[in-house]
């Protein structure tokens, strides 16, 4: 059954003077919050509950009306949206909220307080009843004396030992428990019974570390499955594998101990290089036990943890000695090492292990999917990183989890180290012999993508096997990746929100203003130069091989196998989702509209209605198809054609501009809606589809059409804009069949696997506002832009100070002080680290 897609909220602005419109009047009373989807979509669901029918569906910035929050069944928080008059729940972590407030019906906030009213009341008297039943759901044996440390953020101590169980609260990393007891639940897994102060609950065995006296506690699962041996622990030895971090702050203090009561040691400053030994917890706040070099002296003691960046976490390391005695009689030594947090009692694997000791073999495989989260443990494991399409990975095993689900543990390279985690397995593409060896049978599509590039192949197989009727063509567009990467990372060419993360924004200084810390706005002012990180990551077309992101690579003429019906669902809950009388008095449904011009045309009509959507919005409040501007009324601009910032004039006004003029092909001037579509459709088929720029791909980076210059004649500047209009392509085949082909450019010379996404946003600075030597005066004058100096000082001045401060407060700097000077020439250097990592060196040659 096709998902039924909500788009946006349809408000119709009803102008004194203006044409009646098709779509229902609604009556707004109550104001409430709002907030963003930042998934590139997600299930709106009847109830805050994972397993609940789907009620609609929303896309990655979709604007929603919040009406409450609630605990849901799976222990997340969940949101309770309207988008229109259709309502339902949403995890809350899919949602950014927004401080704007938006006016929604009386009747749905009544709604929503009745029906919260009612959840909480069977709540309450659900918890009630589990009280008395605390243990029942697992089979438990009893212990003495035994703790554990918790290990992850946010863990859940729950009612029960179930994941369906209310949570009693949360710990962190870190925290001590004592553990009353342990058993295994119906889920299948070991869960403990603990304690803290004043709390008691269950928390999954995973997400615990026991102490050394871990093997006091015997469990009622291990009696039954382990009946053949018994296990004795003994000689446990735990050792510290130190971790690494970075100081943020100004002169933060060093302590003797874990309070600020200790002895101040010295101080550190922003991207200090840290040693991390330990945590320690204090009444007031956390402490890392740190290492570190001051003025060439070792120095150990504690930093507050909120001082602390943590780039490598610290390791707990057991070596265990086993005895293990036999059914036979026989008796075994070994030795084990764990990371803290790993059984350090072996445990017998489960029926479908596939890694080492569960009977079967590792195997090489690749992420498929963008930002593919790799967890600690599987379903509710912290994250250890996120991964896209093509990284390749080793599956050392697999196993069932409680959502289902059989997840992978697998180990893969990362940031130029080795990680480890787990991964769902639909989310992995397994290699079925050496990457680019063809798969047996198959002969015709791999023939159809040998041309590619190694990388590519695995993700495609998995599209392959998905949607056995889809053809791939392979475009060689020629271009070493390096030349066309650097041509497109001109500063202004590709443009991301001025509010994005730092990392998204161009560093280079016709983009960034060090001096100032502010980066340059473009295309009026609400937009920013994107960084060539950035932009590799959206130009690398091996992120984009998977079921939402293929779309990108689609060809876009004209099919008769697009439906009408198909447009329509695209359109669900737009400003374009109904019928609309035209200025002219003539009546259409933009869905059949976008049908017929895109026969007329030779165009996509999904492309059309997708391209609408992104260039005016789900609501269509631009000012470009509004009508009444001053000065342009009457004129509309659907797909904002020559509609960018030039003499002084706002992208809205010169799309106007180009809307009034006279040109017959293009059916100018855009008097009406109608005559804008058409004519802006024309334009797109004549000046991109019919020139080989036939792709969302190839008409944001032109690489294929030399006609019009590569790298220019690009119809978007956002950088985000074509993966955008995939994902909504990607609504009109929902629940279809149809035979798609899609275009896969590759390059030459590419990296051997797919460009990270950029994800830091530490500010990039590495400027100085401020550097002064004493005896003398800089030559030139100071100022942040330059890094060589010159300055000549009395012959009997022995030695100088140098005093410096960082444009931005989370930069540090280095070579400040007092420093003696020789006869003659003598070389300084200062140093400015931002918080990025960036340096910037200064060097100041003084003459004596």
């Amino acid at each position: 059954m096709r998902c039924r897609i909500i788009m946006g909220t349809v408000a119709a602005m009803l102008l004194a003077g203006s044409i009646a419109t098709a779509f229902p009047v609604q009556t707004y009373g109550a104001t409430v919050s709002s907030g963003t989807v930042k998934a590139s979509s997600g299930f709106v669901r009847s109830s805050a509950d994972p397993k609940s029918a789907v009620s609609f569906c929303v896309a990655s910035g979709n604007e929603v009306a919040i009406l409450g929050e609630e605990k849901g069944k799976d222990g997340n928080k969940w949101l309770k949206i309207a988008v229109g008059t259709s309502v339902g729940y949403i995890r809350s972590d899919l949602v950014s909220k927004t401080d704007k407030k938006t006016n929604v019906s009386d009747s749905l906030v009544k709604t929503s307080q009745a029906s919260s009213a009612a959840a909480n009341t069977a709540s309450s008297n659900a918890q009630a009843a589990s009280t008395s039943q605390t243990a029942s759901t697992a089979s438990v044996t009893n212990s003495t004396g035994a703790t554990g440390v918790i290990k992850g953020t946010s863990v859940r101590m729950r009612n029960n030992a179930s994941l369906d169980s209310g949570v009693v609260t949360y710990l962190n990393s870190g925290d001590e428990v004592s553990i009353m007891a342990e058993g295994k639940a119906a889920d299948g897994n070991i869960w403990y019974q603990v304690k803290t102060k004043d709390k008691m609950g269950f928390i999954r065995s995973d997400l615990v570390t026991k102490s050394a006296n871990t093997a006091a506690i015997t469990t009622a699962a291990a009696a039954t499955t382990t009946a053949a041996t018994t296990t004795s622990a003994s000689n446990v030895v735990k050792t510290i594998e130190p971790g690494a971090g970075l100081v943020k702050g100004i002169n933060v203090r060093i302590r003797s101990n874990a309070s600020t009561a200790g002895d101040i040691l010295g101080t550190v400053s922003t991207g200090c290089e840290l040693k991390l030994l330990g945590v320690e917890k204090s009444s007031d706040r956390d402490w890392i036990k740190v290492e570190t070099n001051l003025q060439g002296k070792d120095v150990s003691g504690y930093i507050a943890r909120d001082f602390i960046t943590v780039t490598k976490e610290v390791k707990e390391v057991t070596q265990t000695t086993q005895t293990i005695i036999g059914s036979d009689g026989s008796v075994t030594a070994s030795d084990q090492s764990a990371v803290a947090g790993a059984r350090t009692v072996s445990e017998k694997p489960k029926e479908n292990d596939t890694g080492p000791g569960g009977g079967g073999s590792s195997g090489s495989a690749s992420i498929k999917g963008v930002g593919v989260r790799i967890r600690q443990a599987p379903v509710d494991g912290s994250v250890v990183c996120q991964l896209s399409s093509g990284h390749p990975l080793t599956i050392n095993k697999e196993t069932s989890a409680s959502d289902n689900y059989t997840w992978y543990q697998v180990s893969f390279s990362y940031l130029g180290s080795e990680r480890s985690g787990y991964v769902r397995s639909d989310l992995v593409t397994r290699s079925e012999g050496a990457v680019g060896e063809a798969p047996k049978g198959d002969e015709s599509f791999e023939d159809s993508i040998a041309a590619l590039p190694d990388s590519y192949k695995n993700s495609l197989r998995a599209i392959h096997a998905a949607h056995p009727q889809w053809k791939f063509e392979t475009v060689d567009t020629g271009l070493e990746w390096s030349d066309a990467l650097s041509a497109e990372s001109s500063v202004g060419k590709n443009l991301v929100s001025k509010n994005s993360i730092a990392s998204w924004k161009s560093t280079a200084p016709q983009a960034y203003n060090q001096a100032s810390n502010q980066w340059y706005t473009f295309d009026g002012g609400s937009w920013a130069s994107a960084s060539p990180e950035l932009i590799a990551y959206y130009m690398d077309p091996r992120n984009f091989l998977n079921e939402s992101g293929i779309y990108m690579f689609e060809k876009l003429e004209y099919s008769d196998t697009q439906t009408t019906g198909s447009v329509s669902t695209m359109l669900a809950g737009t400003f374009m989702s109904g019928d609309v009388t035209d200025t002219d008095g003539a009546t259409f449904n933009y869905a059949q509209m976008f049908k017929d011009v895109g026969a007329q045309t030779g165009v996509s009509p999904y492309l059309l209605a997708g391209r609408a959507l992104q260039e005016q919005g789900i609501k269509g409040t631009s000012q470009s198809i509004t009508g009444n501007v001053p000065g342009y009324e009457g004129f509309f601009n659907f797909f904002n054609v020559g509609a960018y910032a030039y003499s002084g004039r706002s992208a809205t006004i010169n799309g106007l501009i180009y809307a009034q003029g006279t040109d017959e092909n293009y059916s100018r001037p855009w008097n009406t809606r109608a005559r804008s579509i058409y004519g802006g459709a024309k334009y797109v088929a004549d000046k991109f589809v019919s020139k080989g720029q036939n792709t969302l791909y190839f008409q944001k980076f032109n690489v294929v059409n030399r006609e019009n210059t590569l790298y220019s004649h690009q119809y978007m500047s956002n950088i985000q804009a074509a993966s955008s209009e995939s994902a909504r392509l990607r609504l009109a085949y929902l629940g279809d069949g149809e035979e798609l082909t899609f275009r896969i450019p590759f390059y030459r010379n590419m990296p051997d696997s797919p460009c990270e996404k950029p994800v830091s946003d530490s500010n990039p600075n590495t400027y100085l506002a401020t550097l002064s030597v004493s005896g003398g005066q800089l030559s030139p004058a100071f100022s942040g832009v330059y890094d060589k100096y010159v300055m000549t000082v009395d012959k009997n001045l022995e030695s100088v100070e140098i005093a410096a401060t960082p444009v931005c407060e989370t930069s540090s700097v280095g070579g400040v002080g007092t420093y003696p000077i020789q006869p003659g020439t003598n070389t300084l250097y200062v140093s400015c680290k931002s918080q990025s990592g960036a340096v910037k060196t200064y060097t100041i040659t003084v003459n004596r």
